[in-house]
């Protein structure tokens, strides 16, 4: 009988297959976009996309080995683009003082129509001391530490949208 595959090597794979080879860096946003953006703004944008200038690693948009040069794509209500167009320069700045190099170069935003009174994220229970041991518990085997907060960030979060039963 085959064992199945270690959790870590499945969550390495999809992730790299849905974002390509830059999944760690978006991962590290994503972990970090409430610090990097503030708790208000964190709310209401959401990055969705980081791509990269085409080239090889000899060329300038390379840094240490690692991609510079990007354009962050991020996502927010329409209302809010002025507002946030003002802060953009901020928010590059904090992400690639936050990642040690030029990692992003410019951010363009995806306005979206949010859907009128209707809240944008659905308010989320806290989650009880039974079902965060129960988060601890699946995930402790997991010897990768970035990987194994990720998926208790996501646990968390797929139950505190839950209802209670």
């Amino acid at each position: 009988m085959q064992l199945p595959r270690n959790i870590a090597n499945s969550i390495d794979q999809i992730a790299r297959t849905a974002m390509g080879k830059d999944w760690n860096l978006y991962a590290s946003l994503l972990e970090r976009w409430t610090e990097i953006v503030g708790p208000d703004y964190a709310q209401e944008t959401t990055p969705v996309k980081i791509s990269f200038p085409h080239g090889k690693k000899t060329d300038e948009k390379w840094a240490g080995g690692q991609r510079a040069g990007g354009t962050l794509t991020i996502r927010l209500p329409q209302g809010l683009s002025l507002a946030f167009t003002h802060h953009a320069e901020q928010v590059r700045s904090r992400i690639n003082t936050f990642f040690g190099y030029e990692a992003i170069e410019r951010i363009t935003l995806k306005p979206f129509y949010p859907t009128h009174g209707k809240p944008l994220a659905p308010p989320q229970r806290t989650l009880s001391s039974q079902e965060i041991a129960t988060l601890k518990e699946g995930t402790k085997d997991i010897e990768n530490n970035e990987l194994r907060d990720i998926l208790e960030q996501l646990g968390t979060s797929v139950l505190a949208n839950q209802k209670r039963v």
